[in-house]
């Protein structure tokens, strides 16, 4: 379950805004709305990253985790295309669970990538 590539930066970048990352995973979607509009820009490159990841598959998720991921994968790959900022906006239209679905899979894996580069 690690990425087969990912830089130092990258995986401070994740480390830094996981809990934040969390916290969308659990939140409705008026909070989401309400995290997403006052999140700082570092927040979105790395969703940016999460997207990219998985757009790229890059990470050895689990028959489990690709079946869950495979409904999103539309979303994900339009989205993994997109600069940071214009993915705020995009997430912060975004309607129903799909953000919430992916991360909830992601997360678990997230820390053991910080653990293999760090």
């Amino acid at each position: 379950m690690v990425s087969k590539r990912l830089s130092l930066n990258q995986a401070t970048l994740l480390k830094k805004h996981r809990y934040i990352l969390q916290k969308l995973a659990q939140s409705n979607d008026k909070d989401r709305k309400l995290i997403l509009k006052n999140s700082p820009n570092e927040l979105f490159k790395a969703l940016n990253l999460v997207f990219k990841l998985l757009a790229n598959e890059k990470l050895d998720l689990s028959d489990n985790q690709a079946k869950e991921i495979k409904k999103h994968k539309p979303m994900i790959k339009s989205t993994s295309k997109l600069r940071s900022s214009n993915i705020k906006v995009k997430l912060s239209r975004q309607r129903g669970g799909a953000l919430a679905s992916i991360l909830t899979t992601v997360l678990p894996i997230i820390g053991g990538l910080i653990k293999a580069v760090i």
